[in-house]
């Protein structure tokens, strides 16, 4: 009986933003397996990495779902908040990570057939769920009334990433259908333009309401630092989304030459390194006004910046210019001080309660 209350009061307080764990390990995992192939030690980390993934990914559907018919209650209350509302995107996205993890580590280990259809199903539900909950998020800004500036911050950039990562597993699935089904490829192929398309727009859209905020008001509690990096997102899956629309596009005819695109998408990058550089200048400057407290939102440290490292190395594989590559492997060390400072914090936390039941913790 006891520990059945306990398994109920976990998915009562079941954050959505826990799915930030599989995007972010996911995205780890692509980085460390790619970097392998110079050098090969990192192969088995990033493989097991893919496994732990898996695991993380099926274990939190069973509190997610749960959540919708058991506490129906506690889950309306998320949605309607202005800030949470933008973490119940991150299981789609997790999904749609996780599928890139099977194509691109785990054709080693599972049958091509078996991939594409997985990858197929989690592309699928990747975009119905992007664009319901990214509907629905800016449907629920626009009519709650009052959100101060308190409430405004990285974090509303979750949505725009949503729809950016959907062609990262898009243009994975074209490649694979061009040669079986053409059509098929082609309707995979302009949804993924069509997603990219709103992603860019959101987040031109929210940079400026969002920079305006720091600007004009008073900067965040140290708690909200690590959302200051969810910036590195949409920089960093948008460029190697781009660079691979380019190549699935012409591909399917729908353009003729990429060259003019892939520049875009290295301009893209490029606005990175003034995101990164403003980042990382401002988690320093609260490191030395008293430190950063760990929550669950220390996930938001790891998923933008293995994009962002995930663009350099795509960057570094157009170009061949090996200070690039040099950049890469700097971000990818930084990454994976990030990711085991993050995880053990997150086992430790998961295992005393805290992160599990944190309205109890508050009490205490």
């Amino acid at each position: 009986m006891e520990h059945r209350i306990c398994f109920n009061c976990i998915i009562r307080h079941f954050s959505p933003a826990w799915y930030a764990s599989v995007m972010g390990t996911g995205g780890f995992a692509n980085v460390l397996y790619l970097l392998s192939a110079r050098m090969p030690f990192l192969k088995p980390a990033a493989v097991a990495l893919f496994f732990l993934n898996i695991f993380l990914f099926f274990i939190f559907i069973i509190p997610w779902v749960g959540r919708w018919f058991l506490h129906f209650d506690k889950l309306i209350e998320d949605l309607k908040h202005p800030v949470m509302s933008n973490f119940f995107v991150t299981m789609p996205v997790g999904g749609l990570i996780l599928g890139t993890n099977f194509f691109i580590i785990g054709k080693e280990f599972f049958s091509m057939a078996f991939i594409v259809i997985l990858g197929t199903i989690l592309w699928i539900y990747g975009v119905a769920l992007a664009l319901i909950f990214g509907v629905f998020v800016t449907y629920n800004m626009m009519i709650t009334e009052n959100i101060g500036p308190e409430l405004t911050n990285y974090s509303w950039y979750i949505t725009p990433v949503a729809s950016i990562v959907v062609p990262l597993l898009g243009n994975l699935l074209v490649k694979v259908y061009a040669t079986k089904n053409v059509e098929l490829a082609k309707l995979i192929n302009i949804t993924d333009v069509a997603f990219y398309g709103i992603g860019l727009m959101l987040f031109v859209i929210l940079s400026s309401i969002i920079l305006g905020r720091f600007i004009s008001h008073k900067m965040p509690h140290a708690i909200a630092v690590p959302t200051f990096w969810i910036i590195l997102g949409p920089i960093g899956v948008g460029t190697v989304s781009l660079m691979g629309i380019a190549d699935t596009s012409k591909m399917m005819g729908l353009i003729s030459i990429v060259d003019g695109i892939k520049m875009i998408s290295l301009i893209f990058w490029g606005f990175g390194l003034w995101a990164f550089v403003l980042t990382v200048i401002i988690t320093i400057k609260y490191l030395m006004e008293g430190g950063i407290p760990f929550s669950l939102s220390w996930w938001a440290f790891i998923f933008p910046l293995s994009a962002y490292t995930l663009s350099a190395y795509n960057v570094f594989m157009y170009t061949k210019i090996q200070l690039i590559y040099w950049y890469t492997v700097l971000l990818a060390i930084l990454l994976a001080i990030l990711w085991i400072s993050t995880f053990i914090k997150s086992l430790i936390g998961t295992l005393n309660g805290t992160l599990l039941f944190p309205s109890e913790s508050n009490k205490k």
